[in-house]
């Protein structure tokens, strides 16, 4: 690969800038168990399809390659292919194998990717804090356990998300999740400007974390980016910092060809 710049995100995550300009983020975790994760750069509005498929272009994937992508609601359900028809709302996909190229879109909430090391099996969700209090994490990990794989077989990657330092909430949301340790933080984690006297901040990497702790999954085998999207303007789209109806990112997992 030529390669002009490369920026460690944390969690093994890595950005990468080729001399081209190609962009991207990758998940190198995952490799391991024959899955590509990788996430689209500042440059790349996700809304456009058409500016999505010129960048998996640029990363070698055939444009005749299926892409499935779902209608996101921030809710706890997962998909599996073939999809039935156009707007499937759903907020997770799955699959075995296959050309299909499984997307969804993020703009502070976090993608969250799924392989099964034993098998065949991987999912990709979009996860943001209403989504993991739903349970869309479990959905997922029930969604593969139907498929025939094990919590303790899963190789588990968090992407770049919006990070504590910017992630705000109030204690009706901050009671939602107590009972994952580390999840909630006093307000002096937070560096971006505060917008309430009732605000703490939330680590929702943390709580993810608890509950695929919770369900099985080894803890040596979840990753998770350590970047703020907010905070890193020049590399991540950011709801908190865009505002509604701003430009999104899209994550992507596939099986090798």
């Amino acid at each position: 690969m030529d390669v002009m710049t490369t920026v460690e995100l944390g969690g093994g995550f890595i950005h990468v800038r080729r001399h081209d300009g190609a962009a991207a983020t990758f998940v190198p975790h995952l490799q391991s168990a024959g899955v590509m994760g990788l996430v689209s750069p500042v440059s790349v509005n996700a809304r456009d399809g058409g500016e999505l498929r010129a960048w998996l272009g640029a990363w070698g994937f055939e444009p005749a390659r299926p892409l499935a992508q779902v209608e996101q609601v921030h809710g706890k359900d997962v998909a599996g292919l073939p999809l039935s028809g156009e707007a499937i709302q759903a907020d997770g996909l799955v699959a075995t194998g296959g050309e299909t190229i499984l997307s969804i879109r993020a703009a502070d909430c976090a993608p969250v990717w799924f392989a099964d090391m034993a098998s065949d099996g991987f999912a990709l969700a979009h996860a943001g804090w209403r989504g993991v209090e739903a349970g869309v994490i479990l959905a997922a990990l029930d969604a593969l356990v139907a498929l025939g794989a094990r919590p303790e077989d899963l190789a588990v990657a968090i992407g770049p998300h919006l990070r504590p330092c910017c992630f705000e909430v109030g204690p009706d949301v901050a009671q939602r999740f107590e009972s994952d340790a580390g999840a909630v933080l006093p307000a002096t984690a937070l560096t971006c400007a505060r917008k309430r006297a009732d605000g703490t901040a939330l680590d929702l990497a943390a709580a993810i974390r608890a509950g695929l702790h919770r369900a099985g999954v080894r803890e040596e085998q979840v990753f998770s980016a350590t970047a703020c999207t907010r905070c890193h303007a020049g590399l991540f789209h950011s709801y908190r910092r865009n505002g509604a109806g701003g430009p999104l990112m899209a994550a992507i997992a596939a099986r090798r060809p």
